[in-house]
């Protein structure tokens, strides 16, 4: 006899919502790193254009070009900012995606357990139903042979 867990539709499913949970922890993190090298990439070009800025006032600046670095900083600062929201965001959503996947494979997690339980119940249950029936059998070969060995018995006295 196979053993049959009668929640394995159920532990099925659960198996399926964690591997979703994981792959939106995996598109999650993806989001993030995308907004974390896009801040990167920010930062260093505002570094660059603070360096051009300085650079441009140790030579002779003209106002214009100092005012349009000025602005060109003050741009960039702003989308640091922004950049900044968005990497932040975007990291709530990988803490949300890892929440969701840590509750999803608890849940995966009980059920796999209750099989074991189930499981291991089940061969007890069957490795007893064995050793009764090989009682069985054995009982009823030795009273076989006792009736035997008294028929001959009987025979060899009569």
């Amino acid at each position: 006899m196979r053993f049959k867990f009668r929640l394995q539709r159920i532990l099925e499913l659960r198996e399926q919502h964690e591997q979703a949970q994981a792959r939106q922890l995996a598109s999650a993190q993806e989001v993030a790193d995308h907004a974390t090298q896009a801040q990167d990439a920010l930062a260093t070009l505002r570094a660059n254009s603070h360096a051009q800025m300085h650079a441009t006032t140790r030579a002779a600046p003209r106002v214009g070009h100092l005012h349009q670095l000025g602005t060109v900083l003050a741009s960039l600062d702003e989308r640091l900012v922004v950049a900044g929201d968005i990497c932040r965001e975007a990291d709530a959503g990988v803490d949300r995606a890892k929440a969701m996947l840590e509750e999803a494979a608890r849940d995966r997690r009980v059920l796999d357990r209750l099989k074991e339980r189930h499981t291991d119940a089940w061969r007890t249950d069957e490795a007893t139903k064995d050793r009764v029936h090989m009682d069985e059998v054995a009982l009823t070969q030795f009273a076989r042979k006792q009736e035997e060995k008294n028929n001959r018995a009987a025979d060899s006295a009569g």
